[in-house]
């Protein structure tokens, strides 16, 4: 891991003059949102992908996707992932077209908003999400594609017009959000809305020199994932994670069956390993037991686990600071969670998608932001 440094100018986020008399970056910018593209669709029977550029300005925080369902009608039934499976696929582009938020569906994005940003709340609750699960196909949701974890950390400079970053997104099919139509589609409308740190001026209204760029370019975030086999019942499975050479603050694990369907399947024990290093041994139930103490929209029953989903947290909560800090790995980590697929499983073999929410230090991280 990088040595730890105390930021361009020797002061932490939130401090009001920094060491060497200027004023911090956080200090002297401000947030800035705009709307960046809008479209609309009715699902059919088939995929469409929508590419839209990214408008520049100031460093970018990310992108807030928002997706509204109205003037459908009727009886509709939905599957266990809806509403979030209406994107088939959505991933943030690097102005070289290389994936910085890698391809994953809806679904796989709310998991990785709900837990590896906690501070953001449940996607699927409160006023931004509306009507999730009623008659008649309508549903409102965000989710966030936020290469910036917190406190500028993972922000993108975007103020070349020349070279701008993308959005990509798949919307689905109808079929993979309903298993019984609704007599009227209702009419989709996705908009993306551009949050990010304004350019600062060069000097405050008393003069102090205000610093030019964010602490956090030290670090760059990725989220990626890939997807095993579970094996048969009774079966041993060895996962070994080959999205290794950063460093994991958030490992998100989702088993499922032959069917698609979420299910319970990890068994005791469950050992998690690195290299010749045993990092833990768990039970399925300690999992969810630690979840339910980190993430407290679990501890105070606003939200829940969903079936099927288990998540290790490398990063510290902020306010009373728990958790741990990120997992340094290297390219030849030998990074792998071992469980049995249970004796009464399924419909199996099935599969298991592991999700990694990962820190890459491109300078040395300002102590503040390690481990966020």
């Amino acid at each position: 891991m990088p040595a730890a440094t105390n930021g361009a100018n020797g002061a932490a986020p939130g401090a009001t003059v920094s060491a060497t008399g200027g004023v911090p970056f956080v200090v002297g910018s401000n947030h800035y949102s705009e709307q960046n593209f809008q479209f609309s669709l009715v699902q059919d029977s088939s995929a469409h992908e929508y590419v839209h550029n990214i408008t520049p300005g100031g460093f970018l925080r990310g992108i807030r996707i928002q997706v509204s369902n109205s003037g459908g009608s009727g009886s509709a039934k939905y599957h266990e992932d809806a509403p979030w499976s209406i994107i088939q696929s959505i991933s943030l582009e690097n102005i070289d077209g290389s994936p910085i938020k890698y391809p994953m569906n809806g679904f796989s994005w709310y998991l990785q908003n709900k837990y590896c940003a906690p501070w953001h709340g449940d996607p699927g609750r409160g006023p931004r999400a509306r009507n999730i699960g009623h008659s008649g196909g309508n549903f409102s949701f965000e989710l966030r594609m936020f290469p910036e974890i917190r406190d500028t950390a993972g922000v993108l400079a975007n103020t070349d017009a020349r070279a701008q970053y993308r959005i990509r997104i798949t919307m689905a099919p109808a079929s993979q959000v309903y298993s019984t139509v609704p007599a009227t589609m209702p009419i989709t409308t996705v908009t993306g809305v551009m949050d990010a740190w304004a350019q600062t001026d060069t000097a405050d209204l008393h003069g102090n020199p205000i610093q030019a760029r964010p602490d956090g370019l030290a670090v760059a975030a990725i989220t990626r994932h890939q997807i095993l086999t579970l094996n048969a019942a009774g079966a041993d499975n060895t996962f070994q994670l080959t999205n290794t050479g950063n460093e994991v603050r958030c490992l998100i694990i989702v088993a499922r069956d032959s069917k698609g369907v979420r299910q319970d399947y990890l068994s005791s024990p469950v050992r998690f390993r690195l290299d010749d290093r045993s990092l833990s041994v768990f039970s399925p139930t300690t999992i969810v037991n630690k979840m339910t103490d980190f993430y407290p929209f679990l501890a105070n029953g606003t939200s829940h686990r969903e079936t099927g989903v288990y998540v290790i947290p490398r990063f510290r909560r902020p306010g009373d600071l728990i958790g741990e800090y990120w997992l340094g790995t290297s390219n030849a980590t030998y990074l792998v969670i071992e469980s049995a697929t249970p004796n009464d499983a399924a419909n199996v073999p099935g599969t298991a998608e592991f999700i990694t929410d990962e820190v890459v230090p491109v300078a040395p991280v300002p102590v503040e932001l390690e481990g966020v």
